[in-house]
């Protein structure tokens, strides 16, 4: 056969021989780059770089591990592609904050969606610039107490079940729990839709909703390696479960069909739906005091140098296109539902599970939250959000437990890393490991130790800026965390008042945690309830 090819087999092998050198040099020509720096790393395996890893481990255990072995810049592989770990503080102001025009994006998706990749989220440059103009006044504190009744309604439907479960005196998965309660705001304020996540498990909405976070591993690999005309050849549009996210778009689009005929509701979509740029400097000058007086700037280190940063960034003169099309619109609400629902979840997961073990803080906490009830075992809004030691007490279990375990930027162009040393090339990508930053004994004294009283107001001043980054920092930090805080605030005060967190014989400890996905996932959070 060969010869008829015009080989022979002796002249075949001598050209696979001499080849496949040059394929393995081509193959692994990047896995030198951080030497040339004198960057330490692990090594990197051939066609994966680091990315096995990530497959086997938890992203948070990598790394602690990391951090721990190779100290605070080192570097890694996602397949062949250099990745600079950066957990030094000063160089992360340096490219979230100061040189924020020259790092705005985040990882190139090597999949096109022609929705997904219209959310705020995953969008680039100028893009990004125009929706997160146009959407930031969707989030103000003030949009917020617009759906707090929402949130309020969906809580209300979710004690009544812990009620159940606290008089039962049985375990309870909380991870499970609180995703309902999440699922059900999200249905209700994103897509305008009642569900009872808790009672009715198999509401279409629920069942799909749910399923958007089935990563898989095999969509994975492709989705980080592969180029994007081969995932176009292959059909791969997306590392998520396809199917799913068809439901959610349909559902959106259903819904934005009945606002155009005239339906309204103080919600996200309506929200999104009005938003245009004309205003966005009203709404920004009139809310900033009111954003300052709520106590969440420490949240996302918003100094001098952040606002000033953001106004540069954001500035809405130079938007031509003002309005959100439909695909846009639809695609952040499809982000609400990905960004709130495991992670919101799963913080008050952690809440849940720090004050189980923590009994004298669980008491305080009841102690401050009952302080300001009224009458009818309400919480008003504002003074909800200025409790000091409710906020210490997300801020601790936030640092501890941060929803994303890593933040990702890319360079924009060539560029020396402050005083580094370090060059790097256009695209080059860089992560900030967070959760490894948090667990860090050189920022956080006793580091593993649920310690809410760091986080008073009279504390605050001794953390290391740039070593709390639950939301992120800078102009592309979380545009949802408003929402996040008031519903978390709403849910943990509730709570608090009516049980008492107790661990049981089911109670992990330590925490298991998820491998493959970026968010810090636990497997189960299993507790018991008593009343009070």
């Amino acid at each position: 056969m060969f010869e008829i090819l015009g080989f022979s087999g002796y002249q075949l092998l001598i050209a696979i021989f001499t080849t496949l050198p040059l394929i393995y040099w081509y193959l692994t020509k990047n896995y030198n780059h951080w030497k040339k720096f004198g960057i330490n790393g692990p090594k990197p395996v051939l066609l994966l770089g680091n990315l096995m890893d990530r497959i086997l481990y938890p992203m948070a255990k990598i790394d602690v591990d990391y951090v721990n072995k190779y100290g605070t810049i080192y570097g890694l592989y996602n397949g062949t592609d250099p990745v600079l770990h950066v957990a030094e503080p000063e160089v992360i102001k340096q490219i979230l904050v100061k040189d924020f025009n020259r790092f705005t994006d985040r990882r190139h998706l090597k999949t096109e969606h022609p929705i997904i990749n219209k959310n705020l989220f995953n969008s680039e440059g100028d893009d990004w610039k125009r929706l997160r103009t146009i959407t930031s006044p969707t989030f103000t504190s003030g949009k917020m107490k617009q759906m707090y009744h929402l949130v309020r309604k969906c809580l209300q439907e979710y004690l009544d079940v812990l009620d159940e479960l606290a008089e039962s005196e049985q375990p309870v998965d909380f991870k499970a729990m609180h995703q309902n309660l999440t699922m059900d705001v999200i249905a209700s304020c994103a897509f305008a839709t009642k569900t009872n996540a808790q009672k009715d498990p198999n509401n279409p909405f629920v069942v799909n909703g749910r399923a958007v976070f089935d990563f898989k591993a095999i969509k994975m690999i492709p989705a980080f390696l592969f180029p994007k005309f081969l995932n176009r050849l292959l059909g791969i549009r997306t590392n998520l479960n396809e199917k799913p996210n068809d439901y959610i778009f349909s559902l959106g689009r259903h819904m934005l069909d009945r606002r155009q005929k005239g339906e309204r509701n103080n919600d996200f979509l309506q929200l999104l739906m009005n938003a245009n740029a004309d205003n966005n400097n009203n709404h920004n000058n009139n809310n900033k005091d009111v954003d300052k007086d709520v106590g969440e700037s420490h949240h996302v280190n918003e100094g001098e140098d952040e606002i000033a940063a953001e106004k540069r960034m954001l500035n809405s003169t130079v938007i031509q296109n003002k309005s959100l099309t439909e695909d846009e619109i639809i695609a952040q609400s499809w982000l609400f539902l990905l960004a709130g629902f495991e992670t919101t979840a799963t913080a008050m997961g952690y809440i849940s599970y720090e004050l189980a073990f923590n009994k004298e803080i669980q008491e305080k906490l009841y102690n401050e939250v009952s302080a300001i009830v009224d009458s009818d075992g309400e919480f008003k809004y504002e003074e909800l959000q200025t409790l000091p030691y409710l906020d210490a007490v997300i801020s601790e279990s936030l640092r501890m437990y941060p929803p994303l375990t890593r933040l990702e930027r890319i360079a924009s162009e060539p560029m020396k890393l402050g005083d580094t040393g370090i060059k790097l090339d256009k695209h080059q990508m860089i992560e900030i490991p967070v959760y490894a930053i948090h667990r860090s004994e050189r920022y956080h004294k006793n580091a593993d130790r649920f310690t809410p009283e760091r986080f008073l107001p009279e504390n605050r001043k001794k953390l290391i800026p740039y070593s709390y980054l639950p939301f992120g920092t800078g102009p592309r930090n979380c545009i949802g965390m408003r929402f996040a805080l008031m519903e978390i605030k709403l849910a943990i005060a509730h709570m608090v008042m009516r049980y008492r967190f107790k661990t049981c014989q089911q109670t992990e400890r330590p925490i298991q945690y998820m491998n493959v996905t970026p968010l810090l996932t636990a497997k189960s959070i299993t507790l018991s309830i008593e009343k009070r």
